[in-house]
């Protein structure tokens, strides 16, 4: 159990240093939407993303390790399945911005 606990805090740090220089990027970009937001909502988006890009990280490799397993299993025949698990967990947003929180972005079941 104790090696267990090392290699999940050693993917842990992995992921999160690989995902550091992702928040960096879009700290520094501009907002896509050109909205007033509080400061409040640009600090509840910096904690959020402690939890949420990692998160989404991890459900994004996970759908690339199930695409791959469908691809092998059904020979390539399920192309479809495994495009669509991989969209779902490596589409959409990575990094939650301040307009994400104080909600003037629409999510994504808004827009279909």
């Amino acid at each position: 159990m104790r090696v267990a606990t090392k290699w999940l805090c050693g993917l842990l740090v992995a992921v999160m240093a690989l995902t550091g220089p992702l928040v960096h990027a879009a700290e520094l970009s501009p907002s896509p939407v050109d909205v007033e937001v509080s400061d409040s909502d640009r600090v509840g988006a910096g904690f959020m993303n402690v939890v949420y890009v990692p998160g989404k990280a991890i459900i994004c490799g996970l759908g690339t390790l199930a695409s791959v397993g469908v691809m092998i299993i059904t020979l390539g025949s399920a192309y479809r399945a495994a495009k669509a698990t991989f969209k779902e967990g490596c589409g959409g947003t990575w990094v939650l911005t301040p307009e994400h929180v104080a909600g003037k972005v629409p999510s994504k079941e808004d827009i279909e």
